[in-house]
């Protein structure tokens, strides 16, 4: 069983989280934008992550690969797919977390920015998708901060209790993706679960890098 992921990308995130707290071990394989890996040449038409491959199944979608590992043993997932309040949690804060995590990306040691051409394309595509260049995202760090910060304490009701739901998932995966913002702090309600279950899951923080 193998598992093709981005690093950095939430969705490949999840599903980490998934194998990891059910106790699977698929072997991640890391792959580089736009380069399709040779045994996936001609079984897929782009390279979107993650990609599992499980014999001969190939799944490329987020949900239907946490679907799938939830049905090894007994399921924990009630549901597959994130709920409105989460959404609309997520939504008051995705622009500021964008904005504090795509420019600290090259900065890590990561293997889909490894080389020079991955590291190019990226300082090319993501500042549009931030709206803005990395330097003036980085410059205006403080500011991201505590708007990102605000809105942390809406992580609670997802992380708490015994029940693993898709919520907990997507919740797991942003607040992962901005441990690598070293500025940030996560409230003690946010970060003693957070690190339970990442721990429980396998799925070490970032490096922390600083604007």
């Amino acid at each position: 069983m193998k598992l093709y992921v981005f690093e950095t990308c939430p969705y490949c995130i999840r599903t980490r989280i998934i194998a990891g707290l059910k106790g699977l071990s698929p072997e991640i394989i890391h792959v580089e934008p736009g380069n399709i890996p040779e045994d996936l040449k001609g079984r897929i038409e782009r390279l979107t992550a993650p990609i599992l491959m499980d014999g001969e199944t190939l799944i490329q979608d987020s949900t239907e690969i946490i679907r799938h590992f939830d049905k090894t043993g007994a399921p924990i997932l009630s549901s597959y797919g994130p709920g409105r309040d989460l959404e609309d949690w997520r939504a008051t804060f995705a622009a500021p977390l964008n904005a504090l995590c795509y420019p600290r990306m090259p900065h890590l040691d990561v293997p889909e920015l490894a080389s020079p051409e991955a590291r190019a394309f990226f300082g090319q595509v993501m500042p549009d998708r931030i709206g803005m260049p990395f330097a003036e995202a980085l410059a205006r760090t403080a500011e991201f901060t505590r708007e990102v910060e605000a809105a942390l304490p809406g992580a609670e009701p997802y992380l708490s209790g015994d029940t693993i739901s898709f919520d907990t998932l997507a919740t797991l995966a942003d607040l992962q993706s901005l441990t690598m913002v070293a500025e940030l702090e996560f409230p003690v309600q946010i970060s003693a679960p957070f690190t339970k279950l990442m721990a429980r899951a396998g799925v070490p923080p970032f490096p922390a890098v600083a604007a």
